[in-house]
């Protein structure tokens, strides 16, 4: 039974008072203001003190709006002529005229408002709608009966509880959101979040209700107070809310299209619809015509992409129309603009992103795709090396300087999303348990990323490769405990670094037996722990050991295939790669499915030498060439910032850290729109670099 067949069988039979809806089907529930909205038609919106004339004599029709109402009709409208939706308004509803209108208006829509209220003592809410030529507008709203709600929300709780869907806004009292919110939640509703409305902040309790949080740019850059002018900071800024408790986060661009951000890391992004007659005549209720689109699509069981495009329809048609409610589309129209962007996405080189039913994307696998409408692609989520945040110190307010002190300076950091933890290094204290590095990691805001293992001094001979069998014994024992902390923590993976595993003169190692006994040592780790990624991270030389076990990649490489379990890979590590005179790109591209992660930072590719310094900030292009070949290689691993901050202050450096990895990544994604596949392909070196002087790269 597909999500549509489950919907219907679990709907019940909605009879409105005021409309007529009466077939059985899924009931969107919008709770939300209604307003009369007044059209201005302006040549510029007046400066302060400034008195200025309409730019059409005859403006100042009063149309029926207001961001609830909005997404009622749209949704009525895309629902009407089918059995599988039906639309239930919850407002507020003033005692003059303009009720009067609005109320008449809804029910000739089919919206059932059975359970709306009245307030005779109240007038209506307006908009005041300030329309220039090119469609931009700016509005000012008069709360009115939209803020007149009762002190529960008794009288409509159970319809809450029976709907298929229900739509929030933000233009009645965020009390009233909550309470819908968490009735809604509870029944395991889903709830949509317009950000659009009044400009306030959002809890993180709210956060936790809703099922998709909806800002548009600016909206998205008040709510996180970061940028939001490329697509890595858009997805930087939706990481935020994520982080704050957010599930999906589903961002409208204007003429860049929309991005979701899904609860499972991946993203999909939809170019923005061809606007019917190619002229934008008004922007209003355009956002709310996509978002109510979105819905209906999504409970009608759609896949996501399809989703996002019938969407996309939906506002396009909106703002070639003057006015709110007038402007909103039917589905026909819909339906016929979406085949002609299916139509266009089909010329591309690739498909597949429709496929996906809703709610299973995967951040682990996500799906490129070179052309067209839809792409999802892997959304990188960073960890920064821990033991930085003892740099500085007297920059902390904290009380101590303890790991969990580290946690929480690292939870500070903008950006950051996951915590890397040494083991047993880390909890060599009583107070630091799993438990108390779990409420520490989630009161910063973090989840784990990895636990990289750190072999202790005993093993100055060897860990994994000692030449007496009951230390190497306790070596390996060490890092299966590892791994179970790992998975104790609920980590993505187990880092496997040995500075000890190697040699410091000629003659003084059976490299045949050095090298089985790491091989075993994997095997006997990856079969302890299936379903946790192991990674080795390999580096040339160390100063305990200036010769490693496993220096390269083509030696992690050799590991992997000859321990053959298919739960063990590699880290790269920038920086080691310098040291053996690698280019990390290369390196990547060669191991391919076989590389779990990335260490990113940089160095002077002084051979032997490891910098940590800061990512991108010594070789710039050859940063993106990494990053292009990681989006390249459908790379979806761990990637932590392992840089050594000294002088420095390690937030601030962790932050700027996390802003260049971003800008590189978009770098790389933007030179592969441009066409570097094919240069790549031909060998010229000059048309990349012209490519790159075109984009204003180099």
């Amino acid at each position: 039974m597909d999500l549509l067949q489950m919907l219907l069988a679990c709907t019940c039979f909605i009879i409105g008072a005021h409309a007529e809806v009466s077939e059985l089907s899924a009931r969107i529930v919008v709770v939300g203001s209604i307003n009369m909205d007044t059209i201005i038609d302006v040549e510029r919106l007046p400066r302060s003190g400034e008195t200025i004339m309409t730019r059409i004599p005859d403006t100042g029709k009063c149309i029926p709006g207001g961001k609830g109402a909005n997404q009622a009709v749209a949704s009525a409208r895309l629902c009407a002529g089918t059995a599988r939706c039906s639309v239930q308004f919850v407002g507020q509803f003033g005692g003059d005229g303009h009720a009067t209108a609005l109320r008449q208006t809804l029910i000739d829509e089919k919206v059932d408002i059975s359970v709306s209220g009245q307030h005779n003592d109240k007038t209506s809410g307006q908009g005041l709608v300030f329309l220039e030529e090119a469609g931009t507008v700016s509005s000012v709203v008069i709360g009115g009966s939209n803020v007149a709600w009762p002190d529960n929300i008794d009288l409509f709780r159970d319809h809450l509880k029976s709907a298929a869907v229900l739509l929030l806004q933000r233009e009645i009292p965020e009390r009233v959101n909550l309470l819908a919110a968490a009735a809604a939640h509870a029944a395991n509703v889903p709830v949509f979040q317009d950000i659009g409305g009044e400009d306030r902040s959002i809890s993180d309790e709210m956060l936790a209700l809703v099922t998709f949080v909806s800002p548009n740019l600016s909206e998205l850059q008040r709510l996180t107070g970061l940028p939001a002018d490329t697509d890595a900071e858009v997805l930087a800024a939706a990481a935020m809310l994520q982080r704050r408790g957010a599930r999906n986060v589903l961002v409208t661009r204007g003429e860049r299209g929309a991005l979701l951000l899904t609860d499972s890391g991946g993203v999909l992004t939809t170019s923005s619809a061809a606007v019917p007659g190619g002229r934008i005549l008004d922007e209003t209720g355009a956002g709310d015509s996509f978002r109510a689109a979105f819905a209906v699509a999504f409970i009608e069981g759609r896949p996501l992409a399809e989703c996002m495009r019938f969407a996309a329809a939906s506002g396009a048609i909106a703002v070639s129309r003057v006015g709110a409610v007038p402007s909103l589309p039917f589905r026909e129209e819909c339906e016929q603009l979406v085949k002609t962007i299916s139509n266009e996405s089909e010329r591309g080189a690739c498909h597949g992103a429709d496929e996906e039913p809703h709610g299973v994307l995967s951040g682990d696998k996500g799906l490129q795709q070179d052309g067209g409408l839809d792409e999802i692609k892997f959304v990188p989520r960073f960890s920064s090396r821990l033991n930085a945040m003892k740099a500085r110190s007297e920059l902390w307010e904290g009380q101590s300087m303890s790991v969990l002190d580290w946690i929480a300076r690292q939870g500070t950091i903008r950006g950051l999303s996951l915590v890397d933890l040494n083991f047993p290094e880390h909890f060599n204290s009583p107070q630091v348990t799993p438990e108390a590095v779990l409420h520490a990691v989630e009161a910063a805001g973090l989840a784990v990323g990895v636990i990289n293992m750190r072999y202790p001094s005993q093993f100055r001979r060897g860990a994994l490769t000692h030449p007496d069998d009951a230390v190497r014994r306790q070596a390996v024992d060490l890092t299966v405990a590892g791994g179970a902390m790992a998975e104790r923590l609920g980590a993505r993976g187990l880092v496997i670094w040995s500075a000890y595993d190697g040699y410091d003169y000629h003659m003084q190692m059976d490299y045949r037996k050095a090298w089985a006994r790491t091989v075993l040592a994997c095997q006997e780790v990856c079969d302890a722990h299936p379903d946790l990624k192991v990674m080795y991270e390999y580096k040339p030389t160390d100063e305990n050991s200036r010769f490693s076990v496993v220096g390269s990649a083509g030696a992690a490489a050799l590991l992997v295939r000859e321990a053959a379990r298919t739960n063990l890979g590699v880290m790269i590590d920038v920086g080691h790669c310098l040291m053996a005179g690698e280019n990390p790109a290369q390196s990547a591209a060669l191991l391919g499915d076989s590389l779990f992660g990335v260490h990113l930072n940089d160095g002077h590719s002084r051979l032997g030498a490891e910098d940590g310094l800061i990512l991108g900030s010594v070789h710039g292009q050859m940063t993106t060439e990494l990053m292009y070949w990681l989006q390249l290689t459908n790379f979806t691993g761990h990637m932590g910032m392992d840089t050594f901050p000294q002088e420095e202050d390690p937030v601030r450096e962790a932050e700027f850290n996390l802003r260049r990895a971003r800008v590189h990544w978009d770098r790389a994604r933007r030179l592969r729109n441009a066409g570097l596949d094919e240069l790549l392909t031909a060998h010229d070196a000059l048309g990349a670099l012209e490519l790159m002087e075109d984009l204003g790269e180099i």
